[in-house]
């Protein structure tokens, strides 16, 4: 075996020319197919880090009910005393942050326009753990101590002319149908990406947003942890914790509210399998194409080795380790350029890509 070995080798460096082109099209397309897998996974992993520190967290704790109910009573599905929820969370293994958040909607203005607006209260002490992705435009976010500031999005910024240290005054209704309307003045002006959110998106204290709903409660609780990859041990423990509560909860995981990353993901794994599905092909009609050849050229060396004894089976094997070896070739030198390909970008800062649709950031 190591004597063909040798052969298939020999065989291989004996045409330099169209060993070196079939080396070339292995290379680039084993390189090719390398980088855009590493962009995928760096889509996908930059994508989900966003998605859980800007929105969801790693998890959420709901009132059992809640997704039910959320339309038609949203007085019922409110968890009403949140400090035994957050302690209890916050003693599980790997959880950093443990925060409440509470939405409502309402009409704002600063004296001029008044629009839309889709109001989330926050925890400024805790916050800052969840603003690692979000781009402050203007101003500074919320912090420790914020009781009547806000921050808003970039396109509600312009719908309503505003500026930093304007005051919003925003009409609501309380849980009981009551109206209600309270004040906050801007700090800051974030994109969190999309236009469409922009356009209505502000963030204010939760004691701000209890205070327009006229509730002591929140609506859900956020709990963050020091790394994804703790998710799967983090579940049992979370739903252990609440258990021994007197209240029934429900916990939601970041995947099981991010619709949008699941379309991402299946988007994105399509193209890949369809591009990997034509580079191999081109590689495997090369590398096809190049035996071809070289049987076609050897035929007497081929009847020559069968004359000395060599049986079809060996031919065929000596053959095939001849393709064996310009894969295995390609492929190494695929890797090696597909590293330098990738280092070379890492250091010359990436490469810009557009903005999807209805986004605002690449």
């Amino acid at each position: 075996m190591l004597d063909l070995a040798e052969l298939a080798l020999r065989n291989t460096a004996r045409n330099t020319r169209r060993t070196l082109f079939t080396l070339i099209s292995i290379t680039i397309g084993c390189a090719a197919m390398i980088c855009f897998a590493g962009f995928i996974s760096f889509t996908f992993e930059g994508l989900r880090e966003t998605t859980i520190r800007t929105q969801l967290g790693h998890f959420q704790v709901f009132r059992q009910g809640y997704f039910e109910k959320r339309h038609s009573d949203k007085a019922a599905i409110l968890i009403e005393d949140i400090t035994p929820v957050e302690a209890a969370l916050a003693e599980v293994d790997h959880v950093t942050t443990v925060t409440s958040r509470l939405s409502f909607a309402g009409i704002g203005g600063t004296g001029g326009a008044s629009l839309s607006m889709q109001l989330v209260g926050a925890d400024p002490d805790r916050e800052t753990e969840f603003a690692d992705f979000e781009i402050v435009v203007e101003g500074r976010n919320l912090r420790p101590g914020d009781e009547s500031a806000g921050v808003i999005g970039f396109d509600l910024k312009l719908g309503l002319g505003a500026e930093i240290g304007d005051w919003v005054t925003v009409m609501t209704t309380t849980l009981d149908g009551v109206f209600n309307a309270i004040e906050f003045q801007i700090v800051g002006v974030v994109s969190t990406g999309s236009k469409a959110y922009d356009a209505v998106y502000a963030k204010v204290p939760i004691s701000l947003a209890q205070s327009a709903l006229d509730t002591k409660g929140g609506e859900r609780v956020i709990v963050l942890l020091d790394d994804t990859a703790h998710l799967n041990a983090a579940t049992r423990q979370l739903t252990t914790a609440l258990a021994d509560l007197s209240t029934d909860y429900e916990i939601r995981s970041w995947q099981e509210l991010a619709e949008y990353y699941d379309s991402v993901v299946a988007l994105y794994s399509g193209l890949f399998r369809v591009f990997a599905v034509i580079v191999v092909v081109v590689v495997i009609f090369s590398v096809v194409n190049t035996m071809t050849m070289s049987v076609l050229e050897r035929t007497s060396e081929l009847s020559a080795l069968r004359a000395m004894g060599a049986t079809g089976r060996v031919i065929v094997a000596m053959i095939m380790l001849e393709g064996a070896i310009l894969g295995l070739a390609g492929a190494a030198l695929g890797l090696a350029l597909s590293l330098a390909v990738s280092a070379g970008i890492d250091r010359f800062g990436g490469i810009e890509m557009p903005p999807p649709p209805a986004m605002s950031q690449g």
